[in-house]
């Protein structure tokens, strides 16, 4: 059920224009409700009864799931390139100390200086996109007061993330992928794993809690306790993780600066 992006947004637009609702669902999910109704082919008639069905069974459950707004894409599409530009950096850093040419290693220098003049150039770029429009900019403000979070991720979570501050903390964790899923059958107690969820979103909050469990802080204090309880250091970290995210959304919820915890 691939729709091409031009043809998307064409729809999108029309659809806005006109008030008529809109839900946004993943095509797996979609696929996977198809087969559990016993349709195994796919055909256009087909693909739309089945949408129809889908959209009448999960609309009150996926309620806070909707379409981006436009001002989203291009952000979405800079962050997207910044993101691919610093992995292969990435790579380029890891083959320069094995190649034994001098031709070659002068050909991945060039390449990596070329990459981060590019790098600089999106993340100039990004910002300009969040500060041309006032919405925008002000949740990247009210991100930007929690402890932990910067220019890069606020970015990231205004693009990716507009459901801050509209879902509840257990919806919103298990949107990001932070929440603990059950393995449990009859008496056995399986171990609880994140997965799933919006990986650009999670990666953003990883990088921050490693960020503020370094510095004196309640999220701090909050980690060494789970430490201290015998809990394992990943397991700590994911914690932390959700803790910062609940944070986020009481900021977009409440449209106010973060207040600093008196402890």
């Amino acid at each position: 059920m691939r729709v091409h992006r031009g043809y998307e947004r064409l729809v999108v637009d029309h659809l806005r224009k006109n008030g008529i609702p809109m839900h946004l669902a993943q095509p797996a999910r979609v696929r996977a409700f198809a087969r559990a109704c016993g349709y195994q082919a796919k055909t256009g008639p087909r693909d739309a009864q089945v949408l129809s069905r889908f959209g009448s069974v999960f609309q009150e459950h996926d309620a806070g799931t909707r379409p981006p707004e436009p001002e989203l894409e291009e952000l979405r599409d800079l962050l997207s390139r910044r993101r691919q530009l610093v992995e292969q950096r990435v790579q380029e850093l890891g083959r320069v100390d094995k190649v034994v040419s001098l031709t070659v290693a002068e050909s991945i220098n060039r390449h990596i200086a070329w990459l981060e003049a590019e790098i600089e150039v999106l993340d100039r770029e990004y910002q300009e996109k969040v500060q041309s429009c006032p919405t925008l900019a002000q949740r990247a403000e009210l991100y930007r007061t929690v402890p932990g979070v910067g220019n890069l991720t606020a970015a990231i979570l205004v693009a990716h993330l507009p459901e801050l501050g509209l879902l509840d903390a257990k919806a919103l964790a298990s949107l990001v992928g932070v929440a603990p899923w059950s393995r449990d059958s009859g008496q056995k107690k399986g171990q609880r794993a994140i997965r799933g969820g919006r990986s650009v979103v999670r990666r953003a909050l990883y990088i921050c809690s490693w960020s503020v469990i370094r510095v004196s802080g309640p999220l701090r204090n909050y980690y060494q306790g789970l430490r201290q309880r015998g809990k394992p250091g990943k397991v700590a970290l994911v914690a932390v993780m959700r803790k910062l995210l609940l944070h986020l959304s009481a900021v977009a919820r409440r449209g106010t600066p973060w207040v600093q915890e008196i402890a």
